[in-house]
């Protein structure tokens, strides 16, 4: 085990000393999962009663005019060079308690909330039918400056992103896309200033010319950080974008 990884365990073990493990929902004792304990034997962030009452995003959107979308297909008017070809996204942001649980997975260092998380996202997909069109893309977590990264201990794009891909038997690559400028958080920003902010931060490393690329956040919000993300890609003569997410809003 490295020690950054023992580091991290440390401190996640002094936090559920001093703060025992709640569900994020109904604020009761988390037991494990059923069947999903932690590696450590650990409860979860979510009960098993808790998980169906998130907000589920009832309509799939299209990630340009932010209207209904079947299957979250980019529409064709909408659809262009520099927009991804599709969105699919797991929750509503507009629930308290989704908002709540992507704050503490990001700000509070929860990383063990990557696990039924990621599994939202794949019943998302799989609600869809998508299952095994995705089977054949390369998944890509949405990168983290170097500097947030360091601060934050983890990626959490790349912990949901290497679940799903063992849930969908896809190819992933954490190391395609880089971020070589730091920005503020998006979530901050009004919509008009999201699109400067996210402008040119990324870097391509990986050729992906004729591939397949399945985008992975935790929220999307104007869709700025995928479209951007989008044209660096097709600059780069990729056959199809898309993004997947635990929330929208």
């Amino acid at each position: 085990m490295q020690i950054k990884e023992l580091v991290l365990n440390l401190g996640q073990n002094i936090l559920d000393l001093v703060f025992p493990i709640t569900c994020l929902v109904c604020g009761k004792d988390a037991a494990p999962l059923a069947g999903r304990a932690s590696p450590e034997g650990r409860g979860n962030y979510l009960c098993e009663d808790c998980v169906p009452k998130l907000g589920r995003l009832e309509k799939q959107l299209c990630l340009v005019c932010y209207k209904p979308s079947p299957f979250g297909k980019t529409h064709p008017d909408c659809v262009s060079r520099n927009t991804v070809d599709g969105a699919i996204a797991a929750l509503t942001h507009k629930d308290k308690h989704v908002s709540n649980i992507i704050w503490t997975f990001k700000y509070s260092f929860v990383s063990s909330l990557s696990e039924p998380l990621s599994r939202l996202i794949v019943e998302a997909i799989s609600n869809q039918g998508l299952d095994n069109y995705f089977s054949d893309f390369i998944i890509v977590p949405v990168p983290l400056h170097q500097r947030r990264l360091n601060w934050r201990g983890f990626n959490q794009a790349s912990l949901l992103a290497n679940t799903l891909a063992e849930k969908l038997g896809a190819q992933i690559d954490e190391q395609l896309v880089t971020r070589s400028k730091f920005t503020q958080p998006q979530v901050n920003l009004k919509a008009s200033e999201r699109k400067r902010n996210i402008e040119n931060a990324f870097n391509l490393i990986t050729d992906v010319a004729n591939k397949k690329i399945l985008l992975v956040d935790d929220l999307v919000t104007s869709g700025s950080t995928a479209h951007e993300s989008a044209k660096l890609l097709k600059q780069a003569k990729a056959s199809e974008i898309w993004i997947v997410s635990l929330a929208h809003g």
